[in-house]
């Protein structure tokens, strides 16, 4: 039976029970405005005793538990960029809830946190840690180590600008010069070069360039097939992005005759290297002089420093992503055919992605239809 007392103006409850090796423990807790919400907080926590579930999982402190979910559930088991921002995540918590008990946890407490680090990060970000600490406190709240969700209808906002749409893209003129640039120093050596030529020509993601394998190049129908993707970490192929995602694109004779130059000098490794299949065992298309992958950070740094040389917007090798599709979208080609090109997942995502190219195409046609409207009334 709960005891239960006015203090200082409150009432607090305390309950007496048995835990799991036998041992008398009591749980106190107080600040109740009425005796009534008092004897029913008292009579909750001896339903949940009753039941067998662990009350004192609640005294755990809220970045400990996020840290153990992080290490259990979500380390190892996502793409390197995916499981840097899952961590992201953990820090902030460790950051600005440090000390706080899961049972304390509140949504105007999870609301203010909310609030602060929406001055310091963009609402695509915010959103982003958001959805993590979410996703692990939903999962607490499944072991009924919290009752409530303090996530609940929360408002999500961010406050610092995100990156100008030219730090994501190149216009025309300067992807010329890029693809100047790579190819005056293409060397075997180095296949950062070829990858980034590679992605201007098709758009595709970094893990799809590393996972392309030779079966799926196919030179006489000039055509590529994205089936999976590489999981540089795991040292092994993976799922792609989407389901749509999985695609056969075209390629152009420059690209396809780039890749009769790789697929030769790795013949050519190989026999110099004397180990046989087991050069590029899983018959990668872009390896280094060894046979091995090589990391989207090491193309970045070449392609920063490609970008710097001729005085261009500084980009990453995902921008090129966004450049090819923007390139086509400017030279007219059916924005279905991009977002199929692209393995978007719907049509939704290319018009979101590429907003700002289609208000100035709209923008160019609106003068053309006033152009073509002045020449019938005045032919």
């Amino acid at each position: 039976m709960a005891s239960i007392q006015k203090i200082n103006g409150k009432w607090r409850y305390r309950v007496s029970y048995k835990d799991e090796n036998g041992k008398y423990r009591t749980k106190t807790k107080g600040g109740f405005r009425t005796k009534k919400e008092c004897e029913i907080a008292a009579a909750e926590l001896e339903r949940k005793l009753h039941r067998g579930f662990d009350v004192s999982a609640g005294d755990q402190l809220f970045p400990e538990y996020m840290r153990k979910w992080f290490e259990l559930y979500k380390k190892g088991k996502y793409s390197l960029g995916h499981e840097r921002n899952i961590e992201l995540s953990v820090r902030l918590v460790e950051k600005y809830f440090a000390g706080v008990r899961m049972k304390d946890i509140t949504r105007d407490m999870y609301q203010a946190f909310i609030n602060k680090i929406s001055k310091e990060y963009t609402l695509a970000t915010v959103r982003k840690r958001h959805t993590y600490i979410r996703e692990c406190l939903k999962l607490a709240r499944e072991d009924q180590i919290i009752f409530r969700d303090p996530t609940f209808d929360v408002v999500i906002s961010g406050e610092k600008p995100a990156k100008e749409e030219s730090e994501k893209f190149l216009n025309y003129d300067d992807v010329k010069k890029l693809i100047q640039e790579t190819k005056k120093g293409l060397d075997p050596r180095y296949v950062s070069r070829y990858i980034i030529l590679f992605a201007i020509a098709t758009g595709a993601r970094f893990g799809e360039i590393a996972g392309l394998t030779w079966d799926c190049v196919d030179f006489d129908e000039k055509t590529i097939t994205f089936n999976k993707a590489w999981d540089y970490k795991g040292k092994k192929f993976k799922e792609t992005k989407t389901y749509e995602s999985k695609r056969t694109i075209t390629i152009d004779d420059e690209t396809l005759k780039m890749l009769k130059e790789i697929q030769m000098i790795q013949k050519q490794r190989r026999l110099q290297s004397g180990m046989g299949e087991k050069f590029n065992p899983n018959n990668l298309v872009f390896t280094d002089m060894t046979g091995k992958v090589v990391s989207n950070e090491a193309v970045n740094k070449v392609l920063k420093k490609l970008c710097q040389r001729v005085g261009i917007t500084t980009i990453t090798c995902h921008g090129l992503r966004h450049t090819h599709g923007s390139i086509l979208l400017y030279r007219g080609v059916n924005i279905k055919y991009i977002s199929r090109r692209l393995g978007h997942k719907d049509i939704i995502t290319t018009l979101q992605i590429y907003s700002h190219v289609l208000d100035e195409l709209e923008q160019k046609e609106a003068r053309q239809i006033d152009d073509m409207m002045n020449d019938l009334y005045f032919a």
